[in-house]
């Protein structure tokens, strides 16, 4: 999740024009807290999210992903969005 809201704010943040610097100021944080949230070392709380996506003008979403998918043995299940096993590999459909 850390690396999602990074990718996000650096995107934000670039998209907007400013420095590090400039959005700290404009979300109440310090730079180094900027940085951190964009190398994706620290995962940012609700209300910092919150925060974020009210000073870029954006609506937070929150959504809990599953997929079902089937294998050639023909078993089916679900799992969660994230799910890190290498032997299940499939299409998302949303470039991740």
């Amino acid at each position: 999740m850390a690396g999602q809201c990074a990718r996000k704010l650096l995107e934000l943040r670039r998209n907007a024009g400013e420095t590090q610097a400039k959005a700290a100021k404009r979300l109440q944080m310090t730079e180094s807290m900027i940085s951190r949230l964009e190398r994706g070392d620290h995962v940012p709380s609700l209300k910092t999210l919150c925060r974020i996506a009210d000073a870029f003008g954006k609506r937070l979403e929150i959504v809990f992903h599953e997929h079902l998918h089937s294998h050639e043995d023909g078993t089916r299940h679900s799992h969660p969005h994230g799910h890190s096993d290498p032997e299940h590999k499939h299409d998302h459909g949303e470039g991740e």
